[in-house]
């Protein structure tokens, strides 16, 4: 019985142990993106955060490269500052990103700040295109969302209009 009980009670551990790193990796990532936030740390890493208020979610925006950041949403290279006419963010589709993009509806507010001023946008539009069809974002004064689909050959898309 003793042996049973040490080996339900390793389980325990090893089980709590498990679940507890990605909540704490998480508890750590939103006091990063706070912190940075607060202080209106404006530097050459990070271009600015994203807010989403219907999921509360706010993320750091830095400029992207080759590869995206497992952590963070990236302006592409494609396009404007956040403060011109064209945003275009992308980001992984993890739980850390941009998992909940999907349930994005028409109407809902995105908040893009460059850390002096924040641009309010409404969502239009949600579509899957292609990997390689850049057509799609060719509107002034819009903003593009973009994270993969379980299809290599295909992105989802959110597009939102600025209000001014």
């Amino acid at each position: 019985m003793s042996l049973l009980r040490k080996l339900v009670k390793i389980f325990l551990i090893v089980s709590l142990f498990i679940l507890f790193i990605p909540v704490t990796k998480e508890i750590n990532l939103k006091k990063k993106v706070e912190k940075v936030i607060e202080n209106n740390n404006i530097n050459n890493i990070y271009s600015g955060f994203i807010y989403i208020p219907k999921f509360d979610y706010k993320n750091l925006i830095k400029e992207g490269d080759e590869s995206l950041d497992e952590n963070l949403v990236e302006l592409t290279n494609f396009s404007d500052k956040i403060d011109g006419n064209r945003v275009i963010l992308a980001g992984h589709n993890n739980k850390y990103v941009f998992n909940k993009i999907y349930n994005l509806n028409i109407d809902d507010q995105i908040i893009i700040s460059n850390f002096i001023t924040d641009y309010n946008y409404k969502v239009v539009d949600k579509k899957v295109i292609k990997v390689d069809d850049f057509s799609y974002f060719n509107e002034d004064k819009s903003l593009y969302l973009i994270t993969c689909t379980n299809n290599n050959q295909e992105r989802f898309i959110i597009k939102a209009k600025r209000e001014l």
